[in-house]
């Protein structure tokens, strides 16, 4: 499952759905995973994106991860959201909204993740190759808009721990 982006993917083999909600993860994230698993028991593992993405809806996604785990008895896995993308790459980058005019981003070489994950401005974004993505859309001047499907995560290295992976401090900051 991912929820780094505004598209609220989940896979199960051979079968796939999402539902694009730049809010609202909670609401949707249940119905998909019924939608695309017939039986809990036939889990046996579980792969979810961990960003980085926008802290509500990332920490959706991981958490609701790791509890299925927990309560299946499977062991959970993270991998960086962007690599569903980035595996097909040859060369080039993938970007996914960071909102505050902003993109997380990541370059690949042969389908490996070889630099970043970074946020930055769009205008500042300096690496070469075709850049693809969800944040494309925002920023059509990038490259080519594509997105994120959690059936990709399936085809990457899932070797991160089942944290949310954020690259800036909350907006939110206790009072002094």
């Amino acid at each position: 499952m991912d929820t780094a982006t505004s598209h609220c993917t989940v896979a199960f083999g051979d079968r796939s759905a999402g539902v694009v909600a730049p809010t609202g993860h909670a609401e949707h994230l249940v119905d998909l995973i019924r939608q695309v698993v017939p039986d809990l028991g036939e889990v046996t593992a579980i792969v979810t994106g961990v960003g980085p993405g926008p802290y509500t809806g990332l920490r959706v996604g991981v958490v609701t991860a790791v509890t299925m785990a927990a309560a299946l008895g499977v062991p959970v896995h993270g991998v960086c959201s962007l690599d569903g993308l980035g595996w097909r790459l040859r060369d080039g980058v993938v970007v996914t909204d960071a909102r505050r005019r902003e993109v997380f981003a990541a370059r690949y070489a042969d389908g490996v993740r070889v630099e970043g994950p970074i946020v930055v401005a769009p205008a500042h974004l300096n690496w070469s190759g075709p850049v693809v993505g969800p944040a494309v859309e925002r920023y059509p001047d990038l490259g080519e808009y594509a997105q994120l499907d959690a059936a990709d995560l399936l085809c990457v290295s899932a070797d991160l721990a089942a944290r949310p992976w954020y690259l800036r401090e909350p907006d939110a900051k206790p009072l002094a």
